[in-house]
């Protein structure tokens, strides 16, 4: 199970290598549709549990009963939470907790916006790191980030998927707590999932 476990880490590594290079080549090709967001946060834990298992890390989800639909690329999605609920799972200590929430943030007249948020309990991040934090060279800096269960690669890619849908990716962190990261999406104007306020 070790072996079949390091196998598959090593196998995800060089596929965030892959995407890496795509990205930075400009070859990066967004295929953007309406994407339930339910079903992505869903498919999303699916795929974390068992690395979350074996650490026994307990996830809790703060969730509205309806999240909007977003306009983006589905696979896109899936890998920005995918490598938020990873990290968050490799910095949390054995027996320690992460919290997935989601909202929306809408005001009158103005765009709306879903806000998911990861929230680990790794300890936190020092402030000097934290500008480096979503840098995909900050190993090489410092081989030590405090707080960060990310390989440097992963965290990168969250960043640049995420502003290339124009949305924004960040993080706060408190020492000795934890660290929540975040991400802001575009809404698809007037949708939400299993509603349509509106006109598309």
């Amino acid at each position: 199970e070790r072996v079949k476990a390091s196998v598959e880490r090593m196998g995800g590594l060089v596929d965030d290598l892959i995407q890496t290079t795509t990205i930075q080549s400009s070859e990066l090709e967004l295929s953007p549709e309406l994407v339930d967001l339910n079903t992505i946060i869903d498919d999303a834990v699916a795929s974390s549990i068992f690395r979350l298992r074996e650490k026994n890390i307990l996830l809790r989800m703060d969730l509205p009963d309806r999240l909007p639909l977003i306009q983006a690329d589905r696979d896109a999605l899936q890998q920005i939470l995918l490598h938020l609920l990873q990290n968050a799972g490799a910095a949390t200590p054995v027996e320690g907790e992460i919290l997935l929430r989601a909202h929306i943030e809408q005001k009158e007249d103005q765009p709306g916006f879903v806000l998911v948020q990861v929230a680990d309990s790794g300890g936190g991040i020092p402030a000097d790191d934290l500008p480096r934090v979503f840098s995909r060279l900050y190993r090489a800096d410092n081989p030590l980030i405090q707080g960060v269960g990310d390989t440097g690669v992963g965290l990168s890619i969250v960043k640049a998927l995420v502003e290339a849908h124009g949305g924004r990716v960040w993080v706060d962190s408190v020492m000795d707590v934890g660290s929540t990261f975040s991400v802001l999406l575009p809404m698809a104007n007037g949708v939400v999932a299993g509603h349509v306020g509106g006109a598309m």
